[in-house]
C-alpha cells in the first residue's frame, strides 16, 4: 500500500474530514456515462486492502485552476478488492467546480490520491422494505445500496434526473427504480421529486427510507415522510450532497 501525507493546505481550502494520510491511485478509465455523469476508475495496490459498504464515499484529491490540490467527496459505484479497483460516478451538477472540471478533462495514467471510503447511510437489514429517494447525485449510492439487498427484500423508490438520458440502473444486475425528469427546472427544492415521492405506494407500516441528494429536497422529503406519512423520524436516513451556495457540506 503507498500512503502519502497530504500537502499544507492553504486558507478556504477547507478539509472534509480529519484524514492526514492519503492513498496513491492511478485513473485506469475515464467516460460518461449519461451527459451529466463521469465515471472514473481507480486503480493501485492501496484499493486492494480497502474495504467499503453499499453506499459509501471517500475524498478525492484534485487540482484546482491554481494547481493547489483541493478535496473533494464522490460516491463509490463499484470497488474490487481482488483486482485493486475502485469506480468513481461522479455528476457534474457544478460544471465549473474544481471537481467536475478534473474529472470531465483527466487523462487515463493521472495518478491522484484518496482516503478511505466511509457511509454516512448503510442498509438497515432488518427493515420491513427499503425505500429509496434521490435526485442523480444521490442515485450513485443509492443504487449501490439497492443492488446489495438480498435477493427477495421488498425495495421501491424513485430518483429524478434532468431527462430520459441521465437514467442509469444499479450495478452488477437488472434491478433498477423508476425515475422522473425535472426538464429545465432547479434540483433545489425539487417539487417534481417531491410529487413522485407522494405518488409512491407504500405499505401502511414504514419501513427504512434512504434521502440522498440536494439539501432542501432532502430537508422536503423528511417532512413528507415523517409529517403526513407519520413515519418516525429514525426510519428516514438522509445524506445531503450539495446545497445551492455552498460546497463540500457532505
Amino acid at each position: 500500500m503507498s500512503v502519502s501525507r497530504m500537502p499544507p493546505r492553504g486558507p478556504g481550502q477547507g478539509r472534509r474530514f480529519h484524514d492526514t494520510r492519503m492513498l496513491e491511485v492511478r485513473v485506469a478509465e475515464a467516460h460518461d456515462v449519461t451527459p451529466g455523469m463521469r465515471e472514473l476508475t481507480l486503480t493501485g495496490p492501496a484499493l486492494a486492502v480497502l474495504r467499503s459498504k453499499p453506499g459509501a464515499h471517500l475524498p478525492l484529491e484534485v487540482p484546482d485552476v491554481d494547481g493547489v490540490p483541493r478535496l473533494r467527496t464522490y460516491s463509490v459505484w463499484t470497488h474490487d478488492p481482488s483486482r485493486a479497483s475502485l469506480t468513481l460516478r461522479i455528476a457534474r451538477h457544478r460544471p465549473e467546480g474544481p471537481g467536475s472540471r478534473w474529472a470531465a478533462s483527466v487523462a487515463t495514467g493521472t495518478r491522484t490520491r484518496v482516503g478511505a471510503p466511509r457511509n454516512r447511510i448503510t442498509l438497515e437489514p432488518r427493515a420491513r422494505y427499503h425505500v429509496f429517494i434521490g435526485e442523480e447525485t444521490g442515485a450513485v449510492p443509492l443504487l449501490t445500496m439497492l443492488a446489495a439487498l438480498p435477493a427477495g427484500a421488498a425495495a421501491s423508490g424513485v430518483l429524478e434526473t434532468t431527462g430520459p438520458d441521465g437514467d442509469f440502473s444499479a450495478p452488477h444486475g437488472p434491478r433498477g427504480l423508476p425515475w422522473v425528469h425535472r426538464g429545465g427546472a432547479s434540483a433545489v427544492g425539487s417539487r417534481v421529486l417531491l410529487e413522485a415521492v407522494r405518488r409512491l405506494r407504500l405499505p401502511p407500516e414504514p419501513g427504512i427510507a434512504y434521502v440522498a441528494g440536494e439539501a432542501t429536497t432532502c430537508r422536503a422529503v423528511v417532512r413528507h415522510l415523517c409529517g403526513e406519512r407519520a413515519w418516525p423520524r429514525y426510519a428516514v436516513k438522509t445524506q445531503v450532497h450539495w446545497a445551492a451556495g455552498r460546497t463540500g457540506i457532505l
